[in-house]
């Protein structure tokens, strides 16, 4: 390995249903292994400069979204400006990364907003990099989401956009005119998927409710901006389309954990009227927000800032719910993990405290011994279930 190129192999396993998850097994274990030796370089993923793939008969692909899926599992937004793909002979898939070259030290950070650094507000809002198992969770999450999928009734892949990350995986409830939970899924806007979701909802199944899970097109191929124009089109097509799903229009609540708590946000302060007349100002009657990210001006400054499409001050101003007003009548909770990060805390509470005049009863709690992941666990069943189901 020289400085500037780094080499990683994985092995085709045995166990795998089929050569597809055969190869996108050992595809996941290479981008694991990459990464390792990235931190080991002491770079980071924005260093990838260019990456080829190497598998058997070339027949891995990149850019397929299962891969692409696992890319971002791993990597995020952070993608070589190219790839190529060659076949090789041999049960392994072969990654070739080379590095960019490393940048100018810089040794008198300046203070960029509230008084800290960049390097301070990446070690304040890096969640990946606060729980070292991160990895695994995902795996875990993707694993038994699947399994959610195969063993209940769903409608997958609805869409409400012509883009192909513009669905929604849609639960029917149990009963007719059934309350609805609209649930917007984390990433940092870069990454995860509706498939990796369900089982953490499966409490509200339970309690008769209909869930409508989203995907929306994700950076740095879209913008934020572009992703709140996203679930506001899910929105406004499962409220006209109530009836034919068996929802009851007047009874929607809008979930989201980290960047899906901002999304979130941004429908329950949306002024609906001038985006539809024929829409109420209150079509979300409550929302749960968990470890939401309400002002976005620290996010500009973060290593993949660039990737967001927030390319100044007065745009992250724009984006950010903290300015925003909220729909009247809202019933609102938000809720962080203990363990988080006092940053994170601070989000929600000066949401709260900024919605506070506009809205009753605001909820802020901190959910006992949960990180920034485990804290979602509680929402199949726990104490954000228990807020959930209380705010209908």
């Amino acid at each position: 390995m020289s400085a500037q190129h780094i080499v990683v192999e994985a092995a085709l396993g045995e166990s795998c249903e089929s050569h597809r998850d055969n190869l996108e097994s050992a595809y996941r274990n290479a981008l694991v292994a990459l990464l390792g030796q990235l931190k080991g370089a002491g770079r980071s993923p924005a260093a990838l400069h260019h990456l080829t793939v190497r598998s058997p008969g070339g027949r891995l692909n990149p850019h397929a979204w299962a891969c692409d899926r696992l890319w971002r599992e791993v990597f995020g937004g952070f993608k070589p400006a190219g790839f190529a793909v060659e076949a090789t002979q041999g049960a392994r898939i072969a990654l070739v990364a080379t590095l960019g070259e490393p940048p100018d030290s810089v040794p008198d950070e300046p203070a960029v907003w509230h008084g800290l650094t960049a390097s301070q507000i990446n070690a304040a809002y890096s969640a990946r990099a606060a729980v070292p198992d991160h990895l695994e969770i995902f795996e875990r999450w993707r694993e038994a989401g699947d399994r959610f999928l195969a063993d209940h009734e769903v409608r997958r892949d609805l869409a409400y956009g012509e883009d192909p990350q513009q669905r929604f995986d849609f639960f029917p409830g149990s009963r007719p005119a059934a309350p609805l939970l609209v649930f917007i899924h984390g990433g940092y806007w870069q990454a995860m998927d509706k498939a990796e979701h369900g089982q953490l909802l499966r409490g509200h199944l339970d309690a008769g409710w209909a869930l409508a899970v989203l995907n929306y097109r994700l950076c740095p191929e879209a913008t934020i901006a572009d992703q709140v124009q996203d679930v506001r089109e899910a929105l406004r097509h499962l409220w006209h389309q109530a009836e034919g799903y068996g929802i009851d229009r007047h009874r929607i609540q809008v979930g989201g954990h980290s960047a899906g708590g901002h999304l979130g946000a941004c429908l329950v302060s949306t002024d609906w009227p001038d985006l539809d007349p024929a829409m109420p100002s209150d079509p979300i009657r409550s929302a749960l927000l968990v470890s939401g990210l309400f002002e976005l001006e620290p996010m500009r400054h973060m290593s993949f800032g660039a990737l967001l499409g927030l390319p100044d001050a007065e745009t992250a101003r724009a984006l950010s719910p903290r300015f925003a007003t909220p729909n009247p009548g809202l019933r609102l909770q938000l809720a962080v993990g203990e363990r988080e990060s006092a940053a994170f805390h601070w989000q929600s509470r000066e949401l709260a405290r900024r919605w506070g005049a506009h809205l009753e009863g605001i909820q802020v709690s901190s959910v006992p011994g949960t990180h920034h992941f485990s804290v979602m666990e509680t929402l199949a069943e726990g104490r954000l279930l228990e807020a959930s189901l209380s705010l209908m």
